[in-house]
């Protein structure tokens, strides 16, 4: 597991802007706020004090980075949007939000076009990801990094997972996004929008049966307790992607601006580290508080959910989605 002080030591041993001739103030020019919607023991909160610990570096402590968890800045549609408007400063968002106003988005979505994270940063580590990044820009947003959120698993209080016909009848909770609707519907279930953040109180009152999401927020949004089974599906990857208003990026110098995306584009690598090791604890903690893990043939469901895919390139860029196919596949 990559501990805090890990992290640490990683982020010590990456190349820092030379103090020397910087002539800005040691005191904090810029306070900048950075908002998400993981509870404060998820490593979006780890991931972000590294991140602000960073840019304090960089910057020789002229700009500074509060993180606020848990949407106290407001739900993470609420934030995405005030980022783009100006309202907020920072905020840990995902492709599925975006794709609200960039349909493109969602094809980081589509159900098994990554097999893994390593897949996820090879995609958008790239010329890829600075495409995807440059859709954002006319929205108000710069992505500074795309960071992690992980592989999604399917889990449930009815009855154990081991093919799609098993999810039948289901109601499942998904995430704003036609793409998850899709792909539920394609597995047998019933999808259900519901916000992450009234998604504990659906699953305790029985309002859907099941849910799905990576397993840090099985432990730290506590659905252990209200969730018997889980299955190992990764039936769809999420990524956090960081914004930052693009007009308080472009007010500050340009060494602050160039140590900000410096820093946004260091933490992807490490944040997907980090949820890697993380997960073998966390699948063991899950097993451990009671709840039956199954590890499924993924064969069927991909067989099962490949009408969406051929659906979503007649309605999104069928080139672009054949250029992340290719890269995964190279």
């Amino acid at each position: 597991m990559l501990s805090r002080r890990d992290c640490l030591k990683a982020l010590s041993a990456l190349t820092v802007f030379s103090m020397t001739g910087m002539s800005h103030a040691a005191k904090a020019e810029f306070n900048l706020k950075f908002g998400h919607t993981g509870a404060p023991d998820h490593h979006y909160q780890t991931i972000a004090e590294l991140f602000g610990k960073r840019v304090s570096e960089l910057t020789g402590g002229g700009v500074t980075v509060s993180v606020f968890p848990s949407d106290q800045l407001g739900k993470q549609l609420e934030i995405t949007e005030g980022v783009m408007m100006g309202t907020h400063d920072l905020c840990q968002t995902s492709d599925t939000i975006l794709s609200n106003w960039i349909p493109e988005m969602g094809i980081g979505n589509l159900p098994f076009i990554f097999n893994d994270d390593n897949d996820y940063r090879k995609v958008f580590d790239g010329p890829i990801g600075e495409k995807f990044a440059k859709l954002v820009e006319p929205h108000g947003a710069v992505v500074i990094g795309w960071w992690e959120n992980g592989m999604r698993h399917v889990s449930n209080n009815t009855r154990e997972i081991k093919t799609p016909d098993d999810m039948k009848g289901m109601n499942i909770r998904v995430p704003e996004g036609e793409i998850f609707v899709d792909t539920f519907k394609a597995l047998g279930a019933n999808p259900t929008v519901v916000s992450f953040g009234e998604l504990y109180s659906a699953l305790q009152l029985k309002t859907v049966d099941g849910q799905e999401n990576p397993p840090a927020h099985i432990v730290t949004q506590k659905y252990y307790e209200v969730q018997k089974f889980v299955s190992r599906t990764g039936h769809i990857h999420m990524s956090s992607p960081i914004l930052m208003n693009k007009a308080l990026l472009e007010r500050m110098p340009k060494d602050y601006q160039a140590a900000i995306l410096q820093a946004g584009r260091e933490m992807g690598p490490i944040h997907t580290k980090m949820v890697d090791d993380l997960e073998v604890q966390q699948w063991k903690q899950i097993a451990d508080l009671g709840m039956k893990i199954t590890d499924v043939d993924k064969a069927p469901f991909r067989k099962a959910v490949e009408p969406v895919i051929e659906k979503w390139k007649g309605k999104l860029n069928a080139k672009l989605i054949e250029e992340v196919q290719a890269c995964v596949a190279g």
